[in-house]
């Protein structure tokens, strides 16, 4: 259902979460929207990142909170109007205790990499929460199989009865778990720990985005008429014709990006455009090369 709650209300509707010992709570991102900070101060919250030290941290970090069981209460009303649709909530449904949840979640924020690299993986993100379990009904996914390794999967889900969110196309979508009632939280090792596989998987899925915000900052007259959805399907369908040229970092990657948006339809078509590709294709120039190539016969 795209941007709103309908889904999620109706499967509840005849099953209410009371009657089924479950509880619901939301993971919102501050830094996308941080409303709810003010107009759920009522409700139990509590930043998910404790190193997230004093009220600027905090404001731009992802908070845990416990929300009402009655979907016709004002905070739901205002969940429905404000954020259904959007990245910047993301609903679990869980038998498990604010707290123990909580706990539950920071095992799972540090991952470190088979080179000593540490990073926060952060799964309040739907597009990376979806990436992480392989969420195979989100067609929006550019990666689609999971980084997670079953194990991981299983650890993860294991209290969540259903973890919903917006994919990119505004649809409600739902990941559904092992629906444990726990009541001794279960300890794994912190961080986790992803091989050189999961690394350049969880490194792929994030490239898009990544592209996507250099292209806004720096080439923003390119794609401001383009909606972000528009972008993002431009960017992972170039992106297969792009290693085709042996191009793979970021400022490559870019400027491929940019010469397929500025020659448009006649980038197949343009016999000079079609001579440094040649050369490039065959590793005899570099693409900065192409680029000071095409900028001097533009000049």
């Amino acid at each position: 259902m795209q941007g709103n709650l309908t889904l999620f209300l109706e499967t509840f509707k005849d099953y209410p979460l009371d009657e089924l010992e479950l509880n619901v709570y939301a993971i919102a991102d501050a830094a996308q929207d941080k409303r709810f900070l003010k107009v759920f101060e009522h409700l139990r919250q509590k930043c998910l990142l404790k190193e997230a030290s004093g009220e600027k941290a905090r404001a731009i970090s992802p908070h845990l909170l416990q929300l009402p069981r009655d979907f016709s209460s004002a905070e739901w009303s205002w969940v429905e109007r404000h954020v259904a649709g959007t990245a910047s909530m993301t609903l679990i449904v869980t038998p498990v205790s604010f707290d123990l949840l909580f706990e539950h979640l920071r095992q799972f924020l540090e991952v470190e990499f088979e080179g000593g690299l540490e990073m926060v993986l952060a799964f309040w993100d739907p597009v990376i929460l979806a990436t992480l379990v392989g969420h195979v009904e989100d067609q929006t996914l550019y990666v689609k199989e999971p980084v997670f390794s079953p194990e991981q999967i299983e650890n993860l889900l294991r209290p969540i009865q259903s973890w919903w969110y917006w994919d990119r196309l505004a649809n409600l979508q739902a990941i559904f778990g092992l629906n444990q009632k726990l009541d001794i939280l279960p300890h794994y090792t912190t961080p986790l720990m992803f091989t050189v596989e999961q690394e350049e998987r969880m490194v792929e899925a994030t490239l898009p985005d990544h592209l996507i915000y250099h292209l806004k900052l720096n080439h923003s007259f390119l794609v401001d008429k383009m909606d972000h959805y528009a972008l993002y399907q431009f960017v992972i369908d170039t992106l297969p014709q792009a290693r085709e040229y042996h191009l793979s970092g970021t400022r490559d990657l870019l400027n491929f990006l940019c010469l397929k948006l500025m020659y448009g339809d006649h980038f197949n078509k343009d016999k000079d455009l079609q001579i440094v590709l040649a050369e490039l294709s065959k590793k005899v120039i570099t693409m900065d090369e192409l680029m000071a190539k095409l900028m001097t016969k533009a000049g």
